[in-house]
Parts: structure tokens; sequence; C-alpha cells
């Protein structure tokens, strides 16, 4: 009988909200072990910072209203910050700009470093998390995960084969269909699957909670036991 439980991941590296459910995660690590497995999928927050930009910030020139979003979002990162206990650095925030719209590079980037090193995939995301919102590094720009990935001891070479051949671009359209199957409306979410049943959960912030419908998905089997 396989006791393996999954958890699957609905994130954007960007997310300060994911990076804050690191403790979250590593915690569960612990707890189960080798019985669960983490895995991520990558749902694109921000396809265009004009979606997210109030209607003031879209009126003003790129240059000025893109800035002022980062602004703002900067407050809301630091309102997350207590949440995971984990600290973040939003002085001169600057994610976007206008050559620089999206996080779409950010989720491509994933899984590029998965196909080139899958042994590195989980440790790239980490960084690119702490890139982006505690060392403040414009993690939109190509050159800056290019620096990511050699940091995490990535190749170079394989990861931008990845990133440009097509094989990241196919990786993050299944995972679009597939948070689009599941009904994945807001992120953080997570997936619990075990032996062919599944229970999806938003944001959650508490071992007590998650652990609590990891026993009850697996109760059947603790019952036969």
């Amino acid at each position: 009988m396989n006791e393996q439980i999954t958890l699957t991941v609905f994130t954007d590296p960007m997310m300060g909200l994911s990076y804050e459910s690191q403790p979250l995660l590593d915690a569960l690590k612990e707890k189960y072990g080798s019985r669960l497995v983490i895995e991520y999928r990558m749902a694109i927050l921000v396809r265009d910072v004009s979606d997210f930009m109030t209607a003031e910030e879209r009126a003003l020139p790129p240059e000025i209203g893109i800035p002022r979003y980062n602004q703002r979002l900067a407050g809301i990162y630091k309102s997350e910050e207590p949440i995971g206990s984990l600290p973040m650095n939003m002085e001169g925030f600057h994610l976007f700009d206008p050559q620089h719209r999206s996080s779409q590079p950010l989720c491509l980037a994933y899984h590029a470093a998965r196909l080139a090193a899958p042994d590195k995939a989980e440790q790239f995301l980490i960084n690119l998390r702490a890139a982006t919102v505690l060392q403040n590094r414009p993690t939109t720009h190509r050159d800056v995960i290019l620096e990511i990935v050699n940091e995490t001891g990535i190749d170079e070479a394989a990861f931008i084969d990845h990133f440009l051949n097509g094989s990241a671009d196919a990786a993050l359209e299944e995972d679009q269909r597939f948070a689009q199957r599941l009904g994945i409306r807001a992120l953080p979410a997570y997936l619990l699957s075990y032996q062919g049943r599944r229970w999806i959960l938003p944001f959650i912030t508490y071992l007590s909670r998650f652990s609590s419908a990891i026993d009850r998905l697996t109760e059947n089997r603790a019952r036969r036991d």
C-alpha cells in the first residue's frame, strides 16, 4: 500500500505569502519525513502589472505609475511579514518597471531550473523568493535570474537551454491547465493527494490546521490499520 502523501503547492516565486510559508513547509517535512512529497506548480500571479494597478496609477506614464504600484505592493508585503515571522526588505522595492511588467519570467525560471537540475529546484525557488522580498533584487530581470542560477549551483548553459527552447514554457502551460481544472483562483493554494483522494486547501498559516487536514485525508487507512 502506497503511504505517500503528496502536497502540491500552487505559487508564484514573487509572492510574499509563499516566502512566509517556508517555515510551515519545513515543519511539515520534519513531521512527516519521507512520507510527504512536496511539489510545486507555478501559477502566474502578475501577467501584466497594469492588471493590479489602480486607475490613478494606470493614468500616469508607466515610468511613474509602475514605481508607485511597486511602493504600494511593498506595503502589502510588509503587512504579510508577521505571518511566517520571516523578514522582508522593501526599501526601494523595484520588482516591476516599464520593460519588466510580468512575473512570468520567475515562473519560467523555476521550471528551467527543475529541468536542468531537479535536485536543486526547490533550493532555487527558495533563493528566488529570498532575492525578491528579502534581498530586494529585481528578479523579473533575466540577468538577475541568472545570478541566482549560479548562486544555487545550477549549470547556467543547461538552465538557459530549458528557459529558451520551449520546455519550461510547456511545463508552465501544463501548470496553468492543471490549476484551471482544479478551479484554483487564489494563491498560494495547496492540494493534498493520498491514495487517489484529493483535498484542496486555501492559504493556511498553522501547522496544526495542515496536520488536521492530512489526518482527515488519511483517516480511512489509519482505521484499517
